[in-house]
Formats: C-alpha cells, structure tokens, sequence
C-alpha cells in the first residue's frame, strides 16, 4: 500500500501555488500617441495628401500640450512640417507628401514612437483627383500641354477668411474656358492636356502668388495653394516623362480696354518694343519663360515670340487679335500683363524641359458670351494643334496642323 504524504507536508506546496497564482499581471505599457487621422491615405506622387496627419499625444492625466512632435519619413515622402507642437487638444498636425508606391512614418515624441502608411502613384491618362474638400481640380492628360486656371474659382468657404491684402478680383469664365479649351482639344486632336483648376474664389486664395500673399498664414489656404503647385510639377513630370519636353499655359482674363490677348513670357512692354534683331543678341531668352525651348529648337527668340509659327501669330490668323504676334509684334505703350508667379515657377525660366506662357483673355468677344467661349477653345484648340507638332514633335500623332480660319 502506497505511502500518503501527510496534509501538514503539503501545505508549503499549496501555499506557494497559491501566491503565484494570485501575483498580479505586469500591465502592458500603452503608447502616449495615437493617430487620430491621415493613416492608410492614397494619392499622387509629390501632392498633398487630402487629410492630413494628426497625431494625439497624451498620459494617464489626459492630453499632453507644448509636446514636440517629429514626422520621420520611412519611404520616399516628406512632411510640411516635419516636426510640429501640440495645442491644447493634444494634438500635432502635418501634411503628408507621399512618394512612390507603399509610403510610412514614424512619429516620435516623449520617447515614444507609432507608425502609419501611405501610398502614392503616378497619374494616369484617365486620372481625376479632387483636393481637400474638392477646392482645386486635375484632369489627367495625353498631351505634351499643362494647363491652368488659377482665378475663376466661385467657392468661399468660411473656414478660410478672406484675404487682406493683395488682388481679389476673380477672372470671370476662366474656369468654364479650361474646361471648353480641354473639350475642343480632344474633339481636334483625340488627346487631353493635363488640366488644373483652382476652384477657390480669388478672395480666398490666389494661386499666382507666392505663398504669402496667396494664402496669408491660413493652414486651409496654404494646403490648398501646395495642392495646386504641387498638380502643376505632377502633370509636368508626367509630360517629361513620356515626351522629353513640353508646353505650359497659365489661363487668365484681363480688363483692358483693348480688346486682344495678351501673351506673357517674362517680358515687359519695352523688351517687346525691341526689333526683332535687339531682341535676339540681347540675351533676353534666359529672362524669358521659354529659354527650354529655344535652346530644344534651335529657334532665335523671335521667331518663337513673333514668327510664323509663334503662339501669337496662329492665334492672329485665327481671328484672334493677339500681342506678341506678326501682326502686332508688342503692346507699345498700353497696358500689358507680362506673366506671374506660375509663369516663372512652371515654365523654363529657372530650368527643366517645360516651357510655358501667361493668356490674358480680353472678355468681349472671347469670355462674355457662351457662343463666344465655345468659339474661342475651338480655335485656340485648332492654333495649338499647330503649334505642338511644330515645336514639339514627339507630340501623339493625332495632333496635326490645320488651315487657318
């Protein structure tokens, strides 16, 4: 018969069965940060993504203010700012500028560190994207041609105060012409330019400043001012991508009281007064808009300006009044808009493939009417259908020239 072991000796044994079954579980250590928003985002290379990313910070005493916050790019995006502070709420914010394809972060403060993803992707032939609360627009093309539309936007929302200094004056029915100019290209040519539109009245926001005097220290501005330039350098990557080179138009409307277009490569009213011989030893092309596509062309600049085939002249044969042009190779002594803030920044003049021009639209007979409007993207269409494959032939084949009307 087998020996029992008797109740007193097991005693010790429970006892310490006992106590490790009753020790108390090391509780898991809780992150300070959390992402309240802008995680799992899709969008295109190098825009901002439409929400941005806010981060909470917080201990066992609630949310933590005056925290320093750093944004840490684990892929191929960068952040505006990279490190921000909390407000009262806890809570830190930046814009996520995403890269290529599968895109992270890390965020760091305290000591303690989360993570979030993102991903970016070129635009494709049929690509619409819609910015933060759909104030800015891009259209997708298949053209060497990017254009814009920076002052017809209507929308005045009141999360973005109305801007205390600076030009405010909307240009009325630029917005319908980019849109009509985009139609009557596809219906000539069978290719889309890549299209951008400010949809934000001018009174919010001007997409032809620098940033300062565009959005003057509103974040909702800002956002929506980095959205429009950052779709201007997408579109135009995606034409040197796929062509080498390519063309730049920013859309504007002008109250002049001569009734013509006005085409603004850089150069002021006395410049274009030079003959064309001045013009051309001057060394005026590196001032311009268009030193790209000089130098791809071989062409002296006026000829580019004031040729036979410049802008200006088939828009004049065309029907069209227009300066520079053949016909009337500058403005004298009238009002004269010579090309902005986009100009500049989007077209050559700093460098890169792309080259662009400022239309100044005169508003009777071109903007004031919708027969009027239909009629000008049409022959506009039909003047840039013989321009590209002039000066730019690796456009797509369906883009030829036409006789003029």
């Amino acid at each position: 018969m087998p020996r029992l072991t008797p109740f007193f000796a097991l005693v010790p044994l429970l006892t310490t069965l006992a106590c490790e079954d009753s020790r108390p579980v090391e509780p898991v250590e809780e992150s300070m940060l959390r992402v309240v928003s802008g995680d799992g985002q899709s969008g295109l290379i190098g825009v901002p993504l439409s929400d941005s990313l806010v981060i909470e910070v917080r201990d066992e005493n609630g949310p933590r203010s005056n925290v320093s916050v750093t944004f840490t790019a684990l892929g191929g995006g960068t952040f505006s700012p990279p490190a921000a502070t909390t407000d009262a709420a806890g809570r830190a914010m930046a814009l996520w500028i995403p890269g290529e394809g599968a895109d992270s972060v890390e965020v760091s403060a305290l000591g303690d560190r989360i993570t979030a993803s993102a991903t970016g992707a070129r635009a494709g032939p049929t690509t619409t994207w819609m910015g933060r609360n759909d104030y800015v627009e891009y259209r997708a093309g298949t053209l060497p041609l990017v254009l814009s539309a920076p002052h017809g936007g209507t929308m005045e929302p009141a999360e973005i105060p109305d801007r205390s200094w600076g030009t405010t004056v909307r240009d009325i029915y630029t917005d319908e012409l980019a849109y009509a100019i985009a139609d009557a290209l596809e219906a000539r040519t069978g290719e889309r330019p890549h299209l951008i539109v400010s949809h934000l009245h001018r009174r919010k926001l001007d997409p032809n400043r620098e940033i300062v005097e565009a959005a003057q220290d509103n974040p909702r501005a800002q956002q929506t001012w980095r959205e429009f330039q950052a779709l201007i350098e997408h579109a135009s990557d995606r034409v040197e991508e796929e062509f080498g080179e390519g063309y730049y138009i920013d859309l504007h409307g002008h109250g002049h009281e001569i009734q013509r277009i006005e085409l603004g490569y850089l150069l002021g009213a006395t410049t274009l007064g030079l003959s064309d011989q001045a013009l051309d030893a001057g060394g005026y092309a590196d001032n311009t808009s268009v030193p790209a596509l000089v130098a791809s062309s071989g062409a002296a600049l006026s000829v580019l300006l004031r040729g036979p085939d410049a802008l200006g002249t088939l828009l004049e044969d065309r029907g069209l009044p227009t300066t520079p042009s053949a016909q009337q190779p500058g403005p004298g002594d009238n009002p004269f808009f010579s090309g902005g803030y986009n100009t500049r920044r989007h077209g050559s003049f700093d460098g890169g493939p792309i080259s662009g021009v400022q239309i100044e639209l005169n508003y009777f007979g071109v903007r004031d009417t919708p027969e009027h409007r239909a009629l000008f993207a049409e022959r506009l269409a039909d003047a840039l259908a013989a321009y590209l494959p002039r000066w730019y032939p690796s456009q797509p084949t369906g883009v030829s020239a036409s006789p003029p009307r």
